[in-house]
């Protein structure tokens, strides 16, 4: 005959092993669904400041080489190294809209060219890949 602590034993076992399982399930759902968000929120987190130092380079070697008094800035592609930027005056009648490229070394962004036309052969000249030309 088999004891009645013997059996409750069993059963307070088979139960505690239920609650593990079920709490190791929910920890593995939780650091999935915070991987996903860490993912989803982070690579965010890292497309927005590389558009806001694209921008910033943008920017710079706008007010170095042109002389529109006003201008916006909007980042239109950025593939690998490369980014293509549209520069918009803010009073229309100063000048027609342009484009920047720049090109990402040692982690830092710097103007290429900008003008409102381009080449095949400016595009060779400054290695612009054809996923990003005009």
């Amino acid at each position: 005959m088999i004891s009645f602590s013997l059996v409750f034993g069993y059963i307070m076992q088979k139960s505690n092993r239920m609650k593990i399982t079920a709490v190791a399930r929910h920890a593995r759902a939780f650091s999935l669904i915070s991987t996903v968000v860490a993912i989803t929120f982070g690579g965010s987190l890292v497309l927005a400041n590389e558009n806001d130092a694209v921008i910033t380079a943008a920017r710079k070697y706008v007010a170095a080489h042109s002389t529109v008094s006003g201008f916006d800035v909007s980042v239109e592609k950025i593939e690998g190294d490369y980014a293509r930027v549209k520069v918009t005056p803010k009073h229309a009648g100063e000048t027609d809209p342009a484009w920047v490229f720049l090109k990402r070394e040692k982690g830092i962004w710097r103007g290429l060219t900008i003008g409102t036309f381009f080449t095949t052969e400016d595009y060779a000249e400054f290695h612009i890949p054809p996923s990003i030309q005009l």
